[in-house]
């Protein structure tokens, strides 16, 4: 693996190298984030880290699978076993755990997740249930506000008591209306995900020591990113 680490230039090697502790980079698009974390997780595993012990967090399913390839790339080359760290998006992770932890989640196994067509859907039901048909007051719009108000941890009942104005009120009676059809269908929106998932208390890894959970998160954006391990 060493001689495979004199392909990165001295800021990425060092990334790659420190395994003790956190590291944060900083970097802007372009300049080799995933290339510095890609090599970072084979290096690890080469060093003897169990692949099952890093999770590598992204926001698309294209690049989840692009890391994976390069991951096992890089291994067989460095004559290392191919192994599989976890990798994945935001939501296929929550998604697994959930399931994984159904029970301690208060959800069944077998729950259905909405995506946005379908979230729309239920929206637009919800609509036509409460008898509200207003041009000022479309689908999408509620749609996104039930989406803001999730990710700031608001019910449809704090809602309700902040609106202003009559469609504020409709907002919050279509957010009730929408969550109670999810749980009739058994099913979790994407911000459901990610709001359940930040609520578990997960089993502790089989693992000790201080590699028991390496985690990678990173971005890619026009202005410099934080890409983090701990």
């Amino acid at each position: 693996m060493l001689t495979l680490l004199d392909e990165l230039n001295p800021e990425q090697r060092l990334a790659v190298e420190i395994t003790d502790g956190p590291v944060l980079i900083l970097a802007g698009a372009g300049t080799g984030k995933t290339r510095a974390i890609t090599y970072r997780m084979a290096n690890l595993i080469a060093s003897g880290v169990p692949a099952e012990a890093i999770l590598a967090v992204t926001f698309t399913n294209k690049a989840a699978e692009e890391m994976r390839n390069r991951v096992s790339s890089l291994l067989l080359r460095a004559g290392v076993p191919p192994a599989q760290p976890w990798l994945s998006t935001f939501h296929s992770l929550c998604a697994r755990l959930l399931r994984r932890e159904a029970a301690a989640a208060g959800l069944p196994r077998d729950f259905a997740i909405y995506d946005d067509d379908d979230q729309l859907a239920a929206v637009k039901l919800a609509m036509a249930k409460l008898q509200i048909d207003d041009d000022s007051l479309t689908p999408r719009n509620i749609l996104n506000r039930i989406s803001y108000a999730k990710n700031h941890a608001q019910t449809a009942e704090q809602l309700r008591a902040e609106a202003f104005d009559q469609n504020g009120r409709r907002t919050a009676d279509v957010f009730t209306a929408y969550e109670k059809l999810l749980h009739d269908s058994k099913a979790l929106d994407f911000d459901d995900l990610l709001l359940r998932s930040a609520r578990l208390n997960p089993r502790p890894h089989e693992r000790s020591g201080k590699h028991a959970f390496t985690t990678f998160t990173w971005m890619n954006t026009r202005t410099p990113i934080a890409c983090n391990t701990s």
